[in-house]
């Protein structure tokens, strides 16, 4: 159930964003060990000069400053070494397939069991 969100500021090429994340996703996916299916993105864009980095607005994205801002929500119970894995993967993809190489800024965030619904249940951790 990987779960990335990406906010960022209108891209010099916007073709470019879905298969982003369609192969961002793919990465992720492998990483995880699920299936493509399971793992979601969505894409946030911020208005042409709301994103400040010091003194500093941007209209567009610059290929580095004002780094894309990512979430990859999993759920729990990955090891330190498996979500430094799956950080490194979906970052060097997204930046790549965006052509802003070393662009990005994502943090991780673990979805509780119990925590959770989808359809119609609560997600609970199998033992």
């Amino acid at each position: 159930m990987p779960i990335l969100h990406v906010r960022a500021l209108p891209q010099k090429d916007s073709s470019k964003i879905t298969p982003a994340l369609k192969k961002t996703i793919l990465a992720i996916s492998e990483t995880y060990g699920c299936s493509p299916h399971q793992v979601w993105a969505t894409w946030e864009e911020i208005k042409s000069g709301w994103y400040v980095e010091g003194e500093n607005e941007a209209s567009e994205q610059p290929l580095e400053t004002h780094p894309p801002i990512c979430e990859l929500t999993c759920f729990e119970g990955r090891t330190s070494e498996e979500v430094e894995k799956l950080l490194e993967v979906a970052a060097s993809t997204l930046s790549k397939e965006l052509g802003i190489k070393d662009n990005i800024f994502m943090t991780y965030k673990e979805a509780k069991s119990g925590q959770v619904i989808a359809g119609n249940g609560i997600v609970r951790k199998k033992d």
